[in-house]
This record gives structure tokens, sequence and C-alpha cells, in this order.
């Protein structure tokens, strides 16, 4: 049977090892709470996000024993680290990014690049390449096309692979994981969301690298801050048993498929697009769990376990702020794990 980085003896931690490391005075975690869910402005696809959905991610600080925090991993299927990462290689890294989209018309004239403050032009200029574009994306349009064109390449381009090279992500990585040597999945994703655009929709990450066992680690990194309402990523409470559930129901669905189309997650038992689906409220409801929202600084990092369910509301933070995120995915190198994610993204690639 495989097992998840959550489920091995590595990262497992008993209560008593839990005693002998208290957490540190700065972590918040279990007290994280920062607004009544009633007074934000939290939307999806469908309307309004209902108060009584929402709950809050809960902070882990960088200085928490290991041990607790696989702990925390293991229970809730997320570790959101605080300042894990240098803030002002995280900063520059959002410079370099909109200097490098500037030609888009994505940023607002005369304001400083790195505070990513949007031109609020329409937005479906700067939908995300692959299905959504292709559903609700415009056509012949130069500042969009020019868009398409400098999103691609931000996945080559030098700042973006120093960024993905920072040594205490990937040293973070070793020590959490237990794993002596990691690789980095080369299809890595660079999302800017602007506001009031198309919300990433509900899935969970073992849907997209059914290729290989359900063993990877992925680290959401927001490039800059992002504020309760700026659309950052949100996780459905406790829901890694959903996405084992789900992931075994398409398994079971899958007996009309050949290899190839079984390990898709765009095969014809699946939703146009590849996800569980667009209404977040619904969804949720359904579940009867709540959906989990923080606020992010320069430097936090969430993982989280391949079949934790997680989708976004829409961008609307109050200064008009683009959200940008990557998602960085980790492997054993000594393990099997999905090959087809050793190459660079390209838009509906068939991942």
């Amino acid at each position: 049977m495989t097992t998840t980085v959550s489920e091995t003896k590595i990262c497992a931690s008993t209560p008593a090892e839990t005693r002998k490391h208290p957490s540190p005075k700065d972590d918040q975690y279990g007290n994280y709470y920062p607004a009544h869910p009633e007074d934000l402005n939290l939307e999806s696809n469908f309307g309004p996000m209902a108060a009584d959905q929402i709950g809050y991610l809960q902070p882990t600080s960088k200085e928490t024993p290991i041990e607790i925090m696989r702990e925390r991993f293991q229970r809730d299927g997320y570790l959101f680290v605080k300042s894990l990462l240098p803030k002002d290689k995280v900063l520059k890294c959002r410079r370099q990014y909109f200097e490098h989209m500037a030609p888009s018309g994505l940023l607002k004239e005369g304001t400083d690049p790195v505070e990513g403050i949007y031109s609020d032009k329409d937005s479906r200029k700067f939908l995300p390449p692959g299905n959504l574009r292709r559903l609700f994306g415009l056509k012949d349009d130069e500042e969009s096309n020019k868009y398409l064109e400098l999103m691609i390449s931000a996945h080559e381009a030098p700042f973006y692979l120093e960024f993905c090279e920072i040594e205490k992500l990937r040293a973070f990585i070793r020590a959490f994981a237990g794993w002596e040597d990691i690789t980095m999945l080369q299809r890595t994703m660079l999302r800017a969301f602007v506001p009031d655009s198309e919300l990433t929709p509900v899935h969970f990450d073992q849907m997209y690298l059914r290729a290989g066992p359900p063993t990877s680690l992925t680290a959401w990194v927001p490039i800059g801050g992002v504020s309760l309402e700026g659309g950052g990523l949100m996780y459905l409470e406790n829901s890694v048993d959903i996405g084992k559930k789900t992931e075994e129901e398409f398994r079971c669905n899958a007996s009309n498929l050949n290899d190839e189309e079984r390990v898709s997650a765009f095969n014809k038992n699946m939703n146009d697009g590849g996800f569980l689906s667009r209404d977040t409220v619904s969804y949720g409801k359904e579940a009867q769990r709540k959906w989990l929202i923080t606020e992010h600084e320069a430097g936090d990092v969430i993982f989280h376990d391949p079949f934790l369910v997680h989708a976004s509301c829409k961008n609307k933070d109050p200064e008009r702020r683009i959200r940008l995120a990557t998602d960085l995915r980790f492997v054993d190198s000594a393990k099997p794990y999905d090959k087809r994610w050793m190459k660079v993204y390209r838009p509906l690639d068939g991942l």
C-alpha cells in the first residue's frame, strides 16, 4: 500500500514527543481568528460565501518543533508556516514578475510594480492559460495575447527559476518529509489572479498526478502579501478523506478507459476543465465542512496533502492588488512519482 507524506513513520508524532517539544510563544496555531466572516467580502462564482461556511487556516511558527509540525499536517492535511522564506527574495521575485508582465497592460499606470496594483481593464484579458481562458477568454485581443505570451514565458524566466531554488524551502522539505534527496517537479504553476476574475475551481492535486503514487508534497507559495479578501487558496476543512473517496470513485469508474485516459484529469468521466466543481458554496454545503481561509505575508508557505480539497474565492482585495502565487510540488527522488510532470508548463499540455 502506498503511503503519503502524512502517513509515513517519519512524519508521525506521538503525544509524548509533542509534550517534550512545546510550541514557541509566537505560535498562533488554534488561536488565529482575524475577523468575523460576516465582515468580509468573500465571493464565489455563484454569489457570496456564507459566513457560517468560513473558518481560518491556523498558522504555525517556523520555530515550531518539527514533530509538532508533522502532527499538525497529519491531522489537518496542511501546514501553514509563517515567514519561512526570506522576505526580500520573495518581494524581488514579485517585482521582477510584474516588470516582466507590464507590457500586457496588467498594472495600473504610475504604480510601483512590486505593489501589483491592477489596471482594472477587462478581467477576461488576464485569465490564466488553459481551460478557463478557453471557456471565458477573449479572442484576437492584442493585450490579452501579450499577457498569454508573457505569462507562459515567465515560467522559464531567470528570476522565477532563481526563486524556485530558494534553499530554505528545500531544506525545510527535506527535514519535514524526511527525504534525503528531493526532486521538484518541473511543471510548476505561476499564476496572477486579478480582482473580480475567475477563481480557482474545487479540486485536489492527486487528480492531476495519477500516473504516480499519492506521495507528493505541494508548497503553495504566495509571492507577496495576500489579504483575507484577496483570493488566496482556501482549503475544505479536514477533507483528505473526501479526496481519497472521490479518487477511489474515479478509479472504480475508469474500467472503460485505457491506461492513458485513466490517469488523465480530463478524461470523459471528469468535469470539463478537470476539476470537481466551480461552485464552492454548494460543494462546501454538501460536504458539511467549512472553507478555511487566511491572509498571507511575503515569506509564508502552505504545504498540503495531495488529497486535500481546495479552491479559492474571487480576488476582492480592497486595494485592487493582484494575487500572485506559485505551486511547487516535491517528491522523494528515490521513490516512484508522476514523470509526466518533469517538463515545463505549457497551456493545454494534458496535465
